[in-house]
This record gives structure tokens, C-alpha cells and sequence, in this order.
């Protein structure tokens, strides 16, 4: 996989060609074998790809559920916006007007209504800087905890 390959997010849909729902087969099948793959705390499968991260539901049957990408990903894109490559304050400010109700959550922007966790933009933190599309109902169970931003 390489740095710059396009990577469109389609909002609870996916990116590139990566879709929710997909089973770790598939997944190798278009992108090739994982760089490393982990069990996370909740016994989710995560593999990682060069710059990025893909994981699954502990029942490996519900698929794919997150897509995580590091700064490096030169690719990817939001309704003619390029992530990593365009402003920060840009990028952030209009996944928040595409959204239109932000959240704030352990440093992470979570963007309910378009499937977007983001960090590193709001506080101007290259360092830090990753975006991550998440499957619906991710975030259902720490609803409660979120806390407005801006």
C-alpha cells in the first residue's frame, strides 16, 4: 500500500476501497497480507498497513468496523478535501460544518453524523495529527461521556 494511494470516505460507507462490514480475508485479498496485525484491549483484530490501521469487531462476523489513517497518507480525501495535505484549521472547520454537531472526547474530535474521529487538527499537533472513520452505532456506548466542542 502505498503513502499516496486515494483513499474517498464515503461517511459509514468506508474509504477507498475498504467497506465496513468486510472480513479480514477481503481485506487481504485487495490489499495484501498486514505489515502486523494485535488483539486490542477489547479483542478486536487490528492490522496494520504502512501508515495506517484497520480493525474488526471481536465476532470477526460483523467485519471491518474501523479504518484508521496517520498523517503520512498523502491520499486521502473528503469531498475534495486532501486530509493530511490541506490546512488543518481547513480541514477541521469543514468536517465540523459537514458534521455540524462536534464533540470532544480524550483529545479526539468525534463527528457523530459523518463517522469521523480526528486528532493533532484542532490543537495544531503534527505529532499527533490522525483521522479515523468509524461504523455506525461505534460510539453509542460513550455517547454519554462526549462533551461538546467549540
Amino acid at each position: 500500500m502505498k503513502h499516496n494511494e486515494p483513499f474517498e470516505i464515503i461517511p459509514y460507507i468506508g474509504a477507498g476501497r475498504f467497506r465496513f462490514g468486510m472480513s479480514p480475508q477481503e481485506v487481504e485479498k485487495i490489499y495484501g497480507v498486514a505489515d502486523s496485525a494485535t488483539l486490542n484491549h477489547l479483542k478486536q483484530r487490528v492490522e496494520f498497513r504502512s501508515n495506517m490501521n484497520v480493525g474488526y469487531a471481536a465476532d470477526l462476523s460483523e467485519g471491518l468496523t474501523h479504518i484508521g489513517f496517520g498523517r503520512q497518507m498523502e491520499g486521502v480525501e473528503f469531498r475534495g478535501l486532501n486530509i493530511f495535505l490541506d490546512d488543518s484549521e481547513v480541514v477541521l472547520d469543514k468536517l465540523i460544518q459537514e458534521d455540524g454537531d462536534p464533540y470532544i472526547y480524550l483529545g479526539f474530535v468525534v463527528l457523530l453524523k459523518i463517522g469521523i474521529t480526528m486528532t493533532g487538527f484542532h490543537d495544531d499537533d503534527i505529532s499527533q495529527k490522525a483521522l479515523t472513520l468509524f461504523a455506525q452505532g461505534a460510539w453509542d456506548k460513550r455517547r454519554a461521556k462526549l462533551k461538546p466542542f467549540r
